[in-house]
Parts: C-alpha cells; sequence; structure tokens
C-alpha cells in the first residue's frame, strides 16, 4: 500500500503580509521622494531613509530605482483601464460623449497620477526593460476599447489594436507634456481637438476595417 504525498507545508500568512506591507511602504516611501526630487534627483538611499529600511529590503523588493517607478505607475493600471472602459459606457457614441469623458475622467486621471507619470517616463529612458514594460501597458490599455474592435477579426486585429494603442499613447503622451511638464495649452481649444479626434477614431473603429 502507497502513502500520499505530503501535504505542502501551509503557507506563513504572517510572513507574506509583512512581505506584502514592506512592500507597500516602500511604494509609498518612492512616491514622496520622487515628488521631492524628482527621478532624477533621488536615489536608492533617499527611498531607503525616508522608508526606514535597508538596502537589502529594498533590493529584495525591486532590481533598482527605475524598476521602483515601474512599481509605483503599475498602481495606477486598474484606474487607468477603468477610465477607457468608460467609453464602451455611452448610451451613444457622440462629439459631446467623447469630450465630457475626456474633460471629467481622462483629465483627472492625468492630474491625479502626475507623479507617477512623470517617474515612469524618465524610467522609460533610463531603462530599455522599463520601456517595453510601458509598451505592453499601452496595449493593454488599447485592449480596453474592445467593444469598438469586435469587427476587426483575423488578419486585421492586430491592424485594429495598433490603431486603437497609437490612439492611446498619442494621448497619453499629450497629457504628458501638457499636465505633468507644463506644457501650455488653452484647455477648451485642446478638448475640441481631442474630441475631434477621439470621436472619428472611435467611429472608424467600430465600422471595422475598410
Amino acid at each position: 500500500m502507497t502513502s500520499s504525498p505530503a501535504a505542502a507545508p501551509p503557507r506563513n500568512a504572517f510572513r507574506e503580509q509583512q512581505r506584502k506591507e514592506a512592500h507597500e511602504r516602500y511604494l509609498v516611501c518612492a512616491r514622496t521622494v520622487f515628488q521631492r526630487l524628482g527621478y532624477r534627483g533621488a536615489t536608492v538611499a533617499d527611498i531607503v531613509t525616508e522608508a526606514n529600511g535597508s538596502r537589502a529590503t529594498f533590493y529584495a523588493h525591486f532590481r533598482d530605482k527605475a524598476d521602483i517607478a515601474a512599481c509605483l505607475f503599475e498602481r495606477a493600471l486598474p484606474p487607468g483601464a477603468a477610465m477607457y472602459r468608460r467609453t464602451a459606457d455611452f448610451p451613444e457614441l457622440t462629439r459631446e460623449r467623447v469630450r465630457s469623458w475626456l474633460d471629467g475622467h481622462v483629465l483627472e486621471f492625468w492630474s491625479r497620477y502626475r507623479v507617477e507619470i512623470d517617474v515612469i517616463n524618465h524610467a522609460i529612458a533610463a531603462d530599455p526593460e522599463v520601456a517595453a514594460r510601458h509598451y505592453r501597458w499601452i496595449t493593454d490599455a488599447a485592449r480596453e476599447l474592445e467593444p469598438y474592435l469586435l469587427r476587426w477579426t483575423g488578419e486585421q486585429a492586430q491592424v485594429g489594436l495598433t490603431r486603437a494603442s497609437l490612439l492611446v499613447l498619442q494621448l497619453e503622451r499629450l497629457c504628458y507634456h501638457w499636465l505633468v511638464r507644463g506644457v501650455e495649452h488653452d484647455r477648451e481649444m485642446l478638448l475640441d481637438i481631442l474630441a475631434d479626434l477621439w470621436y472619428r477614431e472611435l467611429v472608424l473603429l467600430r465600422e471595422g476595417p475598410p
């Protein structure tokens, strides 16, 4: 008679909770340091000091400064995805509803997460791995426009996704320079232009390949 395999030891819930709390503490402290010193001025030592931790603990959670910047930005991904999903909730696709979405949700998101957005843009320039992660995030955001991509199937599926990705990337770059870096624009004029662009492109996406 053979014995059954031994059950795996139960996970140490207390140690796992400690690990999660330490990870979160470093992220919160990193945001404080980045907000105060900027990405370029901040160092791992500054973050460790702010967290009242150790370099060994920091490197147990993060590869380097670029990695913690990327992890910090990842916390903004769920609300960002929800923001793009709102385009599927329009009772009817109209330019006015697109403009209202831009004004009431998109600009608020970029203003709320300006620290995270600023540091990820610096990290992208400094680290190819973070840049690759960022492009995947852009593609994931574009997939939130799925109701407008239903007709893009088969060989055209990648074309539709690329069009949606470029739309998201265009909006991201504009909002970064405008709302994060402080490049001056007339708000109403820019919202009008963005509404025209997004409305036209969403209509084209919804209609499918020519």
